[in-house]
């Protein structure tokens, strides 16, 4: 059976309060730890239905998974395992079981960089240990990464931030600046792009509306400021906002752009089969199959980098001063092969 991610992060949640003996647990109270643990990590409060917690508690009581798991109502009100040093990270599990939490933890192993997530993501290794002790299996995923990055750090207490609409004040220096500077910002998005993590803000000294863009490996450090009350943006919808938009740069004030690119046919399949972006249309097709297509996109040095990085056999056709602008690149790059 399909076993995805918040199914695993209810089911670890569950199986961590049965074993808090400390405490008496409700359905209500499973409910609601349930439904903390995924807002951790979706940021926004789903509720966890009755029903999916029955389908939860069923799928453990089950040998679908080979957990067997011994769980009683006392009084008919309070959740326990009957055996209070049971736990689902103890047990072997069947051949099924193996493979559905194979496939999840896959994913979940992506998740490390949010501290929100710790005490779920324990459980899920312990699970991952037992896995490859049975199995001597090796991950069939492998997401690209990158080790050591710094900004890593920062990603939960932002996370943080964001969703609870909190002022920070954070040091940052650009590649350009000679020292740090403390900013007051407030926070509304963070944003991955090839493997970097982006805070997208509004510094409090802003006299227009706009947003600020910094790269979390460029910042310092990162507190809550109390002496600023957060401010929203109306004109930033974190939802839409990169909507028209490769990469990360981009300002309230730019609008999307038709660009018109010819792809040569040795990259045309490659092209058609992963998109620049989702505005993307084949316009035309020539007899030496090549294809002429085009994009509704904010024009900006990420989109430049994409074009270039496919050398001569990608020509930008439209709009002229984007043309011109890649021109310009293909000739500086040219002239430092010269002899």
């Amino acid at each position: 059976m399909p076993l995805n991610r918040a199914t695993l992060i209810r089911i670890s949640t569950i199986d961590k309060c049965l074993q808090n003996h400390y405490r008496r647990w409700t359905i209500n109270d499973l409910i609601d730890a349930c439904t903390d643990a995924l807002a951790e990590y979706e940021g926004r409060s789903n509720p966890v239905s009755r029903r999916t917690f029955q389908n939860d508690l069923a799928l453990m009581r089950s040998d679908r998974l080979g957990y067997n798991a011994p769980i009683v109502v006392r009084d008919n009100k309070y959740y326990e395992y009957e055996d209070p040093d049971y736990s689902i990270t103890h047990l072997p599990l069947n051949d099924e079981g193996l493979d559905a939490l194979n496939s999840a933890l896959d994913i979940l192993r992506q998740l490390q960089g949010f501290p929100q997530l710790a005490s779920s993501i324990d459980i899920i290794s312990k699970l991952n240990e037992q896995i490859s002790q049975q199995t001597g299996s090796v991950p069939a995923m492998d997401m690209e990464h990158v080790d050591g990055y710094k900004g890593a750090r920062f990603i939960g207490v932002i996370y943080d931030a964001v969703r609870k609409q909190q002022t920070l004040a954070i040091e940052y220096q650009s590649f350009k600046a000679r020292q740090p500077e403390v900013l007051i910002v407030y926070p509304y998005l963070l944003k991955e792009y090839r493997n970097r993590w982006f805070l997208i803000c509004e510094k409090s000294t802003n006299r227009s509306p706009q947003v600020n863009i910094f790269a979390l490996d460029r910042i310092h450090s990162v507190k809550p400021d109390k002496e600023h009350p957060f401010r929203k943006c109306i004109d930033f919808d974190p939802e839409h906002f990169f909507d028209d938009t490769i990469g990360v740069t981009k300002q309230i004030c730019d609008k999307a752009r038709r660009v018109v690119i010819k792809v040569d046919r040795q990259q045309a399949p490659y092209v058609e089969s992963k998109p620049f972006h989702k505005s993307q249309k084949v316009e035309q097709r020539f007899r030496d199959g090549s294809i002429q297509l085009s994009l509704k996109v904010v024009i900006n040095n990420e989109l430049e980098r994409l074009i270039l990085g496919y050398g001569g056999h990608v020509e930008v056709i439209a709009p002229p001063e984007f043309r011109s602008r890649i021109a310009e690149s293909v000739r500086i790059a040219a002239g430092k092969y010269n002899d």
